[in-house]
């Protein structure tokens, strides 16, 4: 399975539907078709992709 951010190849299964991807280093969850992707925080809690950014701009 390829990253939906990247298209890298290197990905590989951390739970039920959801994925990591070892080159753009996000985490994505794919439910009915629907991709969502994450990022983690300094916290080690997953952000949903974009807001990480923000919440650094704050």
């Amino acid at each position: 399975m390829n990253c939906p951010l990247c298209g890298g190849k290197f990905t590989g299964k951390v739970g039920s539907n959801q994925y990591f991807c070892w080159e753009c280093c996000v985490e994505f969850t794919i439910n009915n078709n629907k991709v969502v992707i994450y990022e983690l925080g300094d916290d080690g809690n997953l952000l949903p992709y974009g807001e990480k950014k923000a919440a650094e701009g704050r």
